[in-house]
């Protein structure tokens, strides 16, 4: 039984303006990459004028980088709006797919929930899950990155939809094995002398 879906199904309309949206969107990072590109172009042309080595060196080193995560974020904006991406929970399994940062391929996986010993979430927001020994998940597309993960028995996965990843976490975290934070409950205990005054909650 489907539990969650991305993308959601939408009308004519609502698909009319997300492609307004989508437009508006692309234009504005189109408009950014070309911007930062002629600033790291304008300081490397700069470099070459400065008589000090370390300094057109240095000078060099911002005009790479620059260039480099104007690049970056660009292909991060496309991607996070890449209409063959997507993300379907079952109550049994999951059915995912997504594309690579650093080129245009792409990687489909179908994972049993019983396939997985214990999963976990990375500092950068994607979810490890490690696989049983036996665990046989299909996977399509990026060969060289599903054979790496394989290889270790492990599959991580970036979810262009948070909500799809959290519902995960939240819903089915016994499923996927991730471990469920219980925090403790921390009361305020009033002192009897503040329950007679209105305004001690305000610090007054």
């Amino acid at each position: 039984m489907l539990l969650y879906e991305y993308p959601p199904k939408l009308n004519r309309i609502q698909r009319q303006q997300k492609a307004v949206n989508d437009l508006a969107e692309h234009r504005k990072m189109r408009k950014g990459l070309y911007r930062n590109l002629i600033i790291g172009c304008v300081i490397g042309v700069v470099g070459i004028f400065v008589p000090v080595m370390i300094v057109r060196i240095l000078l060099w080193l911002i005009a790479a980088a620059n260039i480099a995560v104007a690049l970056l974020l660009y292909r991060f904006s496309a991607l996070s709006r890449d209409t063959e991406c997507f993300t379907r929970i079952y109550d049994d399994h999951i059915e995912h797919k997504q594309g690579s940062l650093l080129s245009k391929k792409y990687l489909t996986v179908t994972l049993m929930y019983s396939d997985i010993e214990r999963s976990e979430q990375t500092p950068q927001g994607a979810v490890v899950f490690y696989l049983k020994e036996d665990a046989a998940p299909s996977l399509k597309g990026d060969a060289a990155k599903a054979e790496a993960e394989l290889s270790r028995h492990r599959l991580t996965l970036s979810f262009q939809d948070t909500k799809a990843k959290l519902y995960l976490i939240n819903e089915l975290h016994d499923r996927i094995k991730y471990p469920k934070k219980n925090y403790n409950v921390i009361e305020d205990e009033e002192d009897e002398d503040d329950l007679w005054d209105p305004l001690h909650k305000h610090g007054l």
